[in-house]
């Protein structure tokens, strides 16, 4: 099996994942440790992947900041809920700086459909990145694809080399 390598710059981090059953099905997510820091999923390998991506984008952007990041502890629970370690790699460049707009407000202004935004950022002729179940999409994107103006057909997928 192959080692996958880390990225310069990247630092591995584990900090506790509280789930709770939500009331209409799916977990709740908290990290104790990163106050304001929630997620949620449809099942339970969803909510901890969500976990994960919200505080690794919590703790880049404390890096961002310069500040301190939290130690990690671990708490006992309610028996409602369970407590899971997760493991994640991160450093300052998973934040991307800049005013953010919503992926739909990037349509209106855009006068595009959501689709169109999604499949605009896939290509790269927008910034935009995924934080739980929101799409988000840089104001400055935004603004440069609106002076641009927009070009017929559907924008190219970029192909990995």
């Amino acid at each position: 099996m192959a080692r996958r390598e880390r990225q310069q710059g990247m630092t591995g981090h584990i900090y506790e994942a509280v789930l709770s059953p939500a009331e209409g099905g799916g977990y709740d997510v908290r990290v104790p440790d990163l106050p304001g820091c929630f997620s949620f999923g449809d099942d339970r390998m969803s909510a901890l992947a969500m976990a994960a991506d919200a505080m690794r984008t919590y703790v880049a952007s404390l890096m961002l900041h310069g500040s301190p990041l939290p130690e990690p502890t671990f708490a006992k629970v309610d028996e409602s809920e369970e407590a899971v370690p997760v493991y994640f790699e991160t450093d300052a460049s998973y934040v991307v700086p800049g005013e953010r707009m919503s992926a739909a407000e990037a349509a209106r202004r855009l006068g595009v459909s959501a689709g169109r935004v999604t499949h605009l950022i896939a290509s790269g002729a927008l910034d935009g990145y995924r934080i739980g179940r929101h799409t988000y999409v840089t104001v400055t994107s935004v603004e440069r694809r609106i002076q641009e103006g927009a070009r017929p057909g559907r924008p190219r997928t970029k192909i990995a080399s």
